[in-house]
């Protein structure tokens, strides 16, 4: 870690653990750090523009800022999402025999923050807490497709970056299979982002209907086959849906997507568009 890091997380945990609802001076920051008012002031100012602090206005003290309030949210979003999911993880991996995912966004990524494994000793394995661009890879794109068209629009004007030689990087490609994904309710992907792995991945909802995950497995392409995929995408499938309903989701409700058990429109974005 560098030596303006520590400096600038060490200002951070001392107005976490002492400043409280006042906030606290440069002075008293400089003197629990013990660093320069100046390096101190040169660091709330960088916290400051990324609200991650606030400064008072009245008393010109420093005390934590609305951007931790919603990194923590996040923070806890994130683990209630994988301890509920565990249980789900497990007994899909007991059916299938290969390892399973769960996949959140950030941003332009997808990344695994829980995964269960299974038997076999010879196995791809993606590392864990990677971050991969969304159109690769069946976790990631089970999520991409269900994100408003403007922002699909705007993520492919950016540019797919290959991986291998399987990588979509066409938008017309791209953009039929968001289509698909969007009328099945599942993602496949064969070595789209490893050599050897295919994937298979549903979205997860939570009580606004909203895709907040993807749940899934990757399977050594060896071990793969048409004949069983449609195994494969059933178990995926109602794993998704048992893990949407742990988090509130109720395809019966008003307005909710697939309640009327006709699939999701494609949107405007894919009508002759694109």
């Amino acid at each position: 870690m560098s030596n303006s890091l520590r400096k600038a997380l060490s200002i951070l945990l001392i107005i976490s653990e002492k400043a409280g609802r006042n906030g606290l001076p440069i002075r008293d920051l400089a003197r629990l750090s013990k660093l320069p008012p100046s390096t101190v002031h040169r660091l709330l100012q960088t916290f400051k523009e990324f609200d991650i602090l606030d400064q008072d206005p009245a008393t010109q003290n420093y005390r934590l800022g609305p951007q931790l309030l919603v990194m923590g949210m996040q923070a806890r979003g994130w683990m209630d999402l994988r301890n509920t999911a565990m249980p789900v993880l497990q007994d899909l991996t007991e059916q299938t025999r290969e390892d399973s995912y769960l996949t959140v966004d950030q941003g332009n990524l997808g990344i695994f923050i829980e995964r269960v494994e299974g038997p076999y000793p010879i196995k791809v394995l993606e590392t864990f807490g990677s971050q991969v661009p969304l159109h690769c890879g069946a976790s990631r794109k089970a999520i991409l497709a269900f994100k408003d068209d403007d922002w699909i629009r705007r993520y492919i004007d950016r540019g797919l970056v290959k991986f291998t030689e399987n990588t979509i990087t066409r938008p017309d490609v791209l953009l039929r299979e968001i289509e698909t994904i969007r009328r099945d309710g599942y993602a496949v992907s064969f070595c789209e982002y490893l050599e050897h792995a295919v994937g298979v991945a549903a979205p997860v909802r939570d009580y606004t209907g909203s895709v907040i995950a993807s749940i899934g497995v990757i399977v050594l392409a060896m071990r793969f086959s048409e004949e069983r995929k449609p195994e494969l995408v059933n178990q995926v499938k109602a794993a998704a849906g048992r893990l949407s309903r742990k988090m509130g989701y109720s395809p019966a409700a008003p307005g909710a997507p697939g309640s009327s058990g006709r699939p999701r429109p494609a949107g405007k974005f894919f009508d002759g568009g694109g």
